[in-house]
């Protein structure tokens, strides 16, 4: 009989089996067990999700230091003392713009560097001229003829009084020398030339009423007629501007774009500006979100990209009153700012308008204060309150908050040099999420609903001492 032995690979194949067999016998045995033992796990946990010396209260310890809350910006040079050449106010509203000087140009006081267009005033003034002179002949020819209407009715109840007059004075009475039918006759003419007489003064009454109606509507056109020309005489007048000052003439851009023949310009609207070479002035444009606490006079550090090796510092005079996009369709809006530069020396000569430049703008300087995280401080009603640590525990005190970046918050009083401070609220309600191993389907860290058959999630609750 000859021995045959088995072959190695049958082996190996067989035990990969048994080992497969096993560990998802070990994993139905793990899960049957965190079933039965739930509750005794969770305790665990919680135990260890609770403080305790491996999980401390952030804190820091506390020094005092300058800082700086500042906000950037960017702009460009425009020069100091420029005077702007705004639109006139007119009772006719928008003008559009016919001519401009170039941009670039040195102007003297006095000179022409804006013309709008005289079209349309001018036709008005036209149209106005030749309604008042309609208006003139009208009232002419309806005053003729109110007189002419007021004669005739003058002559027509003279000649009615004059017929009634005599329709009494011969009127026959005796009836043994008249007829009935005559004397009844005479009676009746009598009465119909009183009737005629009483409807002649009605009727001059109401024509009288009807002259004066005329004349207020005539007079009400030509008062029009005469503002029209009032308003357009001076639309004519106001259609050019002129250079109040001597300097460099350079366009007020509106959202980066140059002012063109044929733009409406409305009242007020500065379309170019003035600018005095000898001081600097700059104009900056912040974002809206970093502008809520912008306010005249607030320092300016500048930088140039044209001078880069100096920075130089200027005064914020106004900021715009309304956020506006710097380009079309763009959610971003940026307020527009005015900076005066203090300290520009003899470097003006190198500074030209138009240049390019970054700023930061310091919205608030504190020489000694302590920068903490945001999370330190708690409020609570008015109080603004921290948690100071002493020995093994924390106690809240009120301070005082100045102003502050995103995330991190400045302490001017009410804490001291060395002093611990908790870097969150130890005294705050934590909470934790385990998922419920009893139900199938996924569950999220919140307990919310997970696959299919998840249910709410089992919520540990913990006081962080």
């Amino acid at each position: 009989m000859t021995y045959h032995p088995e072959p190695k690979e049958t082996k190996t194949t067989l035990k990969g089996r048994i080992t497969r067999i096993v560990f998802f016998l070990l994993l139905i045995a793990a899960g049957i067990g965190t079933i039965l033992y739930r509750d005794a796990i969770m305790s665990r946990m919680s135990k260890v999700i609770a403080a305790s010396e491996e999980d401390p209260i952030p804190v820091q310890v506390l020094q005092q230091e300058a800082f700086q809350l500042e906000v950037p910006a960017f702009g460009e040079i425009i020069g100091l003392g420029s005077v702007p050449v705004s639109t006139p106010s007119t009772r006719s509203g928008g003008l559009k713009v016919a001519w401009l000087v170039p941009e670039g140009s040195f102007v003297k006081a006095g000179d022409l560097v804006v013309r709008f267009d005289s079209t349309d005033a001018t036709l008005n003034l036209q149209s106005q001229t030749n309604t008042l002179v309609a208006n003139e002949q009208r009232t002419g020819i309806t005053t003729g003829k109110q007189t002419t209407d007021s004669k005739v009715l003058t002559i027509d109840r003279t000649d009615a009084q004059k017929e009634y007059d005599y329709a009494l004075t011969v009127m026959p009475q005796d009836e043994t020398i008249f007829s009935k039918w005559d004397i009844i006759e005479a009676k009746l003419n009598a009465d119909y030339a009183k009737e005629r007489i009483d409807f002649l003064s009605n009727k001059s009454r109401f024509q009288q009423r009807i002259a004066r109606a005329d004349q207020q509507i005539l007079a009400i056109e030509r008062n029009k007629a005469l503002g029209e020309i009032q308003i357009a005489r001076q639309t004519l007048d106001a259609l050019e501007l002129r250079s109040p000052a001597d300097g460099l003439l350079i366009y007020r851009r509106d959202r980066r774009r140059d002012p063109q023949v044929g733009d409406e310009s409305h009242p007020g609207q500065v379309l170019v500006e003035v600018v005095d070479l000898a001081a600097l002035q700059a104009r900056i444009y912040v974002l809206e979100r970093d502008s809520g606490s912008l306010a005249k006079d607030k320092p300016v550090v500048i930088r140039m990209d044209a001078i880069p090796d100096r920075e130089f510092n200027g005064i914020l005079k106004g900021v715009s009153a309304l956020a506006q996009p710097l380009e079309r369709n763009s959610p971003l809006k940026y307020f527009s700012c005015e900076v005066t530069i203090t300290d520009a020396g003899e470097s003006l000569r190198k500074i030209k308008p138009g240049m390019s430049l970054e700023a930061k703008v310091i919205l608030e300087k504190y020489e000694d204060c302590y920068v903490v995280p945001s999370s330190a401080v708690t409020v609570k009603g008015t109080e603004n309150l921290v948690y100071i640590q002493q020995a093994d525990r924390f106690v809240p005190r009120a301070v005082r908050l100045g102003m502050g970046l995103h995330g991190q918050s400045t302490i001017l009083s009410g804490v001291q040099n060395n002093e611990i401070i908790a870097l969150r609220n130890p005294f705050e309600e934590r909470k934790a999420y385990l998922p419920d191993f009893s139900k199938g389907g996924a569950q999220d860290q919140r307990g919310g609903r997970g696959g299919p058959g998840g249910g709410p999630g089992r919520e540990i609750r913990m006081m962080i001492q």
